[in-house]
């Protein structure tokens, strides 16, 4: 996977950004602007890429986050993987680092 591909995905999912749907999730302790439904249609779209999943979830932006859990073959992460993902899934970071409505 190249950068320019991650950094049009992220680009995608800050424009699917809603200050309304942000607004709801983070009274409800979350912090993404993206209709979960639109984020299914964008992993649809992108299909099963496990490679892919790894490097969103890299990123650290959430709504990335979100899409790699659907993107992913998730018997392919190692204990060792699947243990900093979680530990990692409490720090939060925004599309461009303060709002993915920006």
């Amino acid at each position: 996977m190249t950068e320019p591909r991650i950094e049009e995905i992220l680009a995608e999912l800050r424009a699917l950004g809603d200050p309304k749907i942000l607004a709801v999730n983070e009274r409800h302790g979350d912090n993404h602007a993206v209709n979960l439904t639109k984020l299914r249609a964008v992993a649809k779209r992108l299909g099963v890429d496990h490679d892919l999943s790894r490097e969103l979830w890299a990123t650290g932006v959430t709504e990335a986050k979100l899409l790699a859990t659907l993107v992913c073959r998730p018997r392919l992460f190692t204990a060792d993987e699947l243990d900093a993902m979680l530990r990692s899934a409490g720090r939060r970071r925004r599309t461009n680092g303060s709002s993915a409505t920006s």
